[in-house]
């Protein structure tokens, strides 16, 4: 078997070759070192100089005073000194509706552009009590009530306007109901009068022959007429429980809300099929316009059913039905009952 030798170094021989190595890494590495150092002094200044330009501070600019200024003026004014609103509602007794009340911080400071300004809007009246719409415009109402609300659940429904001829320009609101100051309960439909100028409102006259009280009902609701109902017991050759004539022609022109006479045929009791018409008629007071009304039926079993809904100018009320024996009749007008009938 061959063998090896190894040879054993000198200990002074190892530490000659080291102090050689050290030598060499002073004189050679002395350019790496200092290129080192400089690199990161660069580094340091780069990011010293990316910091401050980015914290440095924004061009200052003076708060413009926008109290009693509508909220749209008061955010065109702040958008054009790059300053952000913030917006505060509260309710006000002596501001309109959208009227800026305050703002934070006050005009004439002196603050960072970009920061945020506290603007205080009205929200109107508290509307607690019903409020005084009348002069005012539908739009400007609803503008108000949009206001009022933001947020929250609305307690006033505008329902459909009733429109009247009047000296008022057109559009401006006559008269309201619920009236001014009464207490708002929830969800609360106001009714307004509405100025339709000083030109009466026209309609056509529809087709009122051969209806019978269900259609008659649908065609009071989608049609600005006033009818006045006479009756008579069906001929042989009639068809009962239906209109056999109106006054006024088809498709000619009233003015809204006038009265039409209508003759209704009354089915005998012996062929009625357990259901009896008639003509539900009552005296109402005359009103200044047209005002809601309401006609609702209460079963023997205790089910109550709205009947019709539409405007009546009042006086003279009459309207055809045909009912179960037992049924409860009920007119209501502006939510008051007014007069009842049992059907027998």
């Amino acid at each position: 078997m061959k063998k090896f030798n190894l040879e054993k170094k000198p200990l002074s021989k190892i530490q000659t070759e080291f102090e050689t190595q050290v030598e060499g890494l002073r004189n050679g590495g002395k350019p790496l070192v200092i290129t080192v150092v400089l690199t990161f002094i660069v580094m340091i200044l780069v990011c010293l100089a990316v910091f401050f330009f980015s914290v440095r501070g924004a061009e200052k600019v003076m708060v413009p005073n926008v109290r009693g200024k509508t909220l749209v003026t008061a955010l065109l004014e702040m958008q054009a000194k790059e300053l952000y609103p913030k917006i505060s509602l509260r309710y006000s007794d002596d501001g309109a509706a959208g009227t800026v009340l305050d703002q934070n911080p006050e005009p004439g400071a002196i603050v960072k552009a970009y920061r945020r300004v506290t603007l205080t809007v009205s929200r109107g009246i508290p509307l607690d009590t019903m409020a005084d719409f009348t002069g005012k415009t539908l739009a400007e109402v609803q503008s108000i009530l949009q206001t009022a609300f933001a947020g929250e659940r609305a307690l006033l429904r505008i329902a459909e306007p009733v429109y009247k001829t009047d000296s008022l320009p057109a559009g401006t609101i006559i008269a309201q109901y619920p009236q001014a100051g009464e207490m708002l309960l929830d969800n609360v439909d106001v009714l307004f009068i509405v100025s339709s100028g000083s030109t009466p409102e026209t309609v056509q006259v529809p087709s009122l022959i051969g209806l019978d009280a269900q259609k008659i009902y649908e065609l009071l609701e989608n049609n600005k007429i006033t009818v006045d109902f006479t009756f008579h017991e069906a001929a042989a050759d009639e068809r009962g429980g239906a209109v056999t004539s109106q006054s006024e022609a088809e498709n000619s022109t009233v003015t809204a809300y006038s009265r039409i006479q209508a003759d209704f045929a009354l089915t005998p009791r012996w062929s009625s099929d357990g259901a009896v018409t008639g003509i539900f008629q009552c005296a109402l007071q005359e009103y200044p316009y047209p005002v809601p009304v309401a006609l609702t039926a209460q079963y023997e079993n205790g089910t109550i059913r709205t009947l019709a809904a539409f405007n009546h100018p009042g006086g003279k009320f009459t309207i055809p039905y045909e009912l179960p024996l037992g049924t409860i009749l009920t007119l209501s007008v502006l939510g008051d009952e007014q007069a009842l009938l049992a059907v027998e």
